[in-house]
């Protein structure tokens, strides 16, 4: 049918790639219409124009489920659900809409979420936070607790420059002075090397100074967030998001499954991701076990012992230790 192709042409040539100062601001409305609580512009690199948005990841619950006679391994508040993938998804549909409102094709559009794209950066380039002494964004009403996902348009017109947010946090060194490792240096600097945090996805043999410090995590570490004054009060709630795993998972139930059930577990949660070690998530349980130091808990852990994996075998010696 030559003249629906004639047609289906003169669409996809009605199709742009630039965006107008007018174009961006309602492509931030849409944003902030999709569920995002910012959403802001910053020129990037080739002239290229990014759009970043923040998506809450707080959720009023409580942070640990277990009973005397079943402990539970801790899971940090931003890993509980896939707020990732749901950023994604949200980002998916808003890139529709403005492909549908704007003419501006959404195959030409790159959407980003924890991507190796400088995101914090970006961030407070677009004037939506300031980096906080933990190197975190922060920002009023959300705190640093959300995610960060974006749209890169490959071409813009100047819409003028992003206001940068000041920093707020001043002489305030909570963070810094509550983090269990002294992870962070200086304002704004963390060792990775020292960062629990760090160590919570890589399967490597831990050192007993560390495992004492672990506490009961399962996975994540958010001491320095806990103790930033911009985290506490009235933030906004996270929408319902995708991976639903909750505060907190029984160490007992946990020790006792395969491998492969673990991974099944995880599926399509956060803790799904490509980079984290199935095998430094069953490490954690163990030394979440030992802290909690509950007798009950040597049968899960003591066929650890034997462990062909270091990481393993020396967590459950150690756990071992500590239940005695």
């Amino acid at each position: 049918m030559p003249g629906m192709r004639c047609k289906q042409g003169r669409l996809r040539e009605d199709r742009r790639l630039s965006i107008s100062l007018s174009d961006a601001q309602r492509i931030k409305n849409l944003a902030l219409e999709a569920g995002f609580t910012r959403a802001g512009f910053v020129q990037g690199a080739d002239q290229a124009s990014v759009l970043v948005c923040c998506l809450s990841c707080h959720r009023s619950e409580l942070d640990d489920l277990s009973t005397p006679d079943d402990p539970h391994g801790l899971i940090a508040p931003f890993a509980r659900r896939n707020y990732y993938k749901t950023a994604v998804r949200m980002m998916r549909r808003l890139i529709a809409r403005v492909d549908d409102e704007l003419r501006i094709a959404r195959k030409s559009v790159r959407i980003f979420c924890n991507s190796r794209l400088p995101e914090k950066p970006l961030c407070v380039a677009a004037g939506l936070a300031w980096q906080g002494n933990n190197g975190l964004c922060i920002t009023p009403g959300l705190g640093s607790l959300f995610v960060i996902a974006g749209a890169v348009f490959p071409e813009c017109s100047d819409f003028g420059d992003s206001k940068p947010y000041p920093n707020l946090c001043g002489s305030c060194r909570r963070c810094i002075e509550a983090c269990p490792t002294q992870a962070i240096v200086s304002p704004g600097i963390v060792d990775r090397s020292r960062c629990l945090q760090g160590f919570a996805a890589v399967a490597d043999a831990l050192s007993p100074e560390v495992m004492e410090k672990w506490g009961a995590r399962l996975y994540g570490c958010q001491v320095c967030q806990s103790a930033c004054p911009y985290n506490s009060g009235q933030l906004q709630e996270a929408p319902a998001a995708d991976g639903e795993i909750g505060p907190s998972v029984s160490l007992r139930w946990f020790l006792s499954l395969d491998g492969p059930s673990v991974q099944h577990l995880f599926r399509g949660t956060a803790m799904g991701l490509s980079w984290i070690s199935k095998e430094a998530l069953v490490r954690n349980a163990i030394i979440a076990a030992g802290n909690r130091g509950v007798g009950g808990l040597r049968a899960s852990v003591e066929p650890f012992t034997g462990s062909a994996s270091r990481a393993l075998s020396t967590a459950a010696k150690w756990a071992l230790e500590r239940m005695s």
